[in-house]
């Protein structure tokens, strides 16, 4: 939350990236996870339409409903990937 990300609604967020050249939606699980969904250049589209609005906000309903297990077993399982920085 700490970083330039603009808060799109239903848990959904466009967070800028590498100097401003690249975008990121990342969908929130609870506010416990950041899932980074989709990545896109600036330079190639400004933004979502809102039918990908909509379709972040129900994957970022889904998300929020995963249990630590389930998160757990994406990760172990590769569907997950997990970016830490602890720093």
């Amino acid at each position: 939350m700490a970083g330039q990300a603009d808060d799109l609604g239903g848990g959904v967020f466009k967070k800028r990236l590498n100097d401003n050249m690249h975008r990121a939606i990342v969908v929130a699980k609870g506010g416990r996870y950041w899932v980074y969904a989709f990545l896109f250049a600036k330079q190639d589209r400004a933004n979502i339409s809102p039918d990908e609005w909509l379709a972040f906000r129900k994957l970022a309903a889904a998300y929020a409903q995963m249990t630590v297990a389930e998160v757990n077993t994406g990760l172990r399982n590769g569907d997950l990937l997990e970016i830490c920085d602890d720093g």
